[in-house]
C-alpha cells in the first residue's frame, strides 16, 4: 500500500504534457495567435517550430491562471544555438507587454513571469531588432520552444499537506 500512495504522490507531482506545440501560419499577431492547450499544472510542452521566410513573427495563446508562473525558452537550431537570434515577449489579457527577452542562452529568449491575473495570454518571438514586434528582421530558421507552467507555491503545499494527511491517517488504522 505504501508503494502505490508513493507512486501516486510522485505522478501527481510529475510534470504532465499533453502534445508537441504546433504552430500554424498565419500566426503573425497576437490576433491570429495559435491555440496552446495546456493540461493541469504542472504542465510543459516543447516544439520545433520555424521563423520562416525572414521576417516571420510567431504568436502562442494560452491560459494562465493567477500564481502559476510561466518558463518559455527559445533554442535556436538552424545553425544549433545561434540561428535565428530570437527575441521574445509575453502580453497580458489586455495585450500589455509584460515580459521581454533578448539572448538569454545563446541567440535564443528566455521568459519567467508569474501571472497577477488570470486569462489568456499571448506569447510572442520574432527575430533579433524587430523590438516592436512588426516583422521587421532578417533571422529565419528553426527554434525549439520549450514552455512549463507550474502553480504557485500554496497549491504544492496543499498537494504535500494533503498527502501528508492522506499518510498519517493511514498509519492510524493500521
Amino acid at each position: 500500500m505504501r508503494k502505490l500512495l508513493l507512486a501516486s504522490m510522485l505522478a501527481g507531482l510529475s510534470v504532465a504534457s499533453q502534445a508537441i506545440i504546433f504552430e500554424f501560419e498565419s500566426n503573425n499577431t497576437a490576433g491570429t495567435a495559435n491555440l496552446i492547450t495546456r493540461g493541469a499544472s504542472p504542465w510543459a510542452d516543447v516544439g520545433q517550430l520555424s521563423l520562416n521566410p525572414a521576417g516571420d513573427n510567431d504568436y502562442f495563446m494560452f491560459t494562465l491562471f493567477a500564481g502559476e508562473t510561466l518558463t518559455a525558452i527559445t533554442t535556436p537550431m538552424q545553425t544549433q544555438f545561434f540561428d535565428p537570434d530570437t527575441m521574445m515577449h509575453l502580453l497580458d489579457p489586455g495585450l500589455v507587454e509584460v515580459a521581454f527577452n533578448d539572448d538569454a542562452n545563446s541567440l535564443g529568449s528566455a521568459i519567467r513571469y508569474t501571472a497577477l491575473t488570470s486569462g489568456t495570454y499571448y506569447l510572442g518571438i520574432t527575430g533579433f531588432n524587430d523590438r516592436n514586434f512588426v516583422g521587421n528582421h532578417t533571422e529565419f530558421g528553426d527554434y525549439v520552444l520549450t514552455m512549463s507552467i507550474v502553480p504557485e507555491p500554496a497549491t504544492m503545499i496543499a498537494l504535500g499537506a494533503g498527502a501528508a494527511a492522506l499518510v498519517a491517517r493511514r498509519r492510524r488504522r493500521a
